[in-house]
């Protein structure tokens, strides 16, 4: 047994419920089963809108993020083969139980700390391109936007869709994301043609400005919507 302690949709007031959770091969499960009642629980509309818990277990209470895994089929499963009640409540009702995974946030290094690191080079590369001579400026400009396009594509083309469907609360933060990235390329077509034009080094360093204050505004954002949700799933790249 454990307590999960949610934030209420509607309410925003903190909610804490006894569960049944397993531990399958190092992952803690829940299912949202109501005993096999029509409706979802409370707890499970919860997590819709926020994923982020309080699991409290014998061993001690720690943070942690509700996803829904890719492969819930496998895992209900599994969580039948251990507790055959689970089968008794899903043949009671016409929904599909949703099996939830409580993903523990630890403090040591992850993926979402991982990515502030990144967006602190990509601040400094920045910070240190606006500050240079103007002689330098255009190619210090292409390696620079070629980094932080391959950085956007990774989070929109891998990243975005994982925590997608792992946090569907998140769904509106990432839109939010995705298009802003769309800006941010808009920006670097304009730096990329005023390189390649090479006649304008003052409105050059002015749309650099404007991409400074765009990404300054962007990565703030990501930090602090995305970094726990990325931290609860994968760890730093090696």
């Amino acid at each position: 047994m454990i307590q999960l302690t949610t934030t209420g949709a509607r309410t925003g007031r903190k909610h804490r419920v006894p569960l049944g959770a397993l531990d399958i091969d190092g992952r803690l499960v829940v299912v949202a089963s109501a005993m096999g009642s029509p409706k979802h629980p409370g707890w499970y509309h919860n997590i819709r809108h926020n994923p982020l818990v309080t699991v409290e277990t014998d061993a001690g209470t720690f943070e942690a993020m509700a996803g829904f895994p890719p492969d819930r089929d496998e895992l209900f499963a599994e969580v039948v083969a251990r507790e055959p009640g689970f089968a008794d409540y899903q043949a009671r009702t016409s929904r599909v139980l949703p099996v939830v995974e409580l993903h523990r946030l630890d403090r040591v290094r992850r993926m979402g700390d991982w990515l502030a690191e990144v967006h602190d080079w990509l601040r400094e590369e920045l910070r240190d391109l606006r500050a240079g001579e103007s002689q330098s400026l255009s190619q210090r400009c292409l390696g620079f936007c070629s980094a932080l396009t391959r950085h956007h594509t990774g989070e929109d083309t891998a990243i975005f869709p994982m925590l997608a469907r792992q946090f569907p609360a998140l769904a509106p933060t990432l839109t939010k994301l995705g298009d802003e990235h769309v800006a941010v390329a808009r920006i670097q077509e304009e730096i990329q043609r005023l390189v390649d034009d090479e006649t304008d080094p003052a409105r050059l360093r002015a749309e650099l400005d404007r991409l400074a204050s765009l990404l300054d505004s962007h990565f703030a954002y990501e930090e602090q919507t995305v970094v726990k949700a990325l931290n609860a799933l994968l760890p730093a790249p090696g």
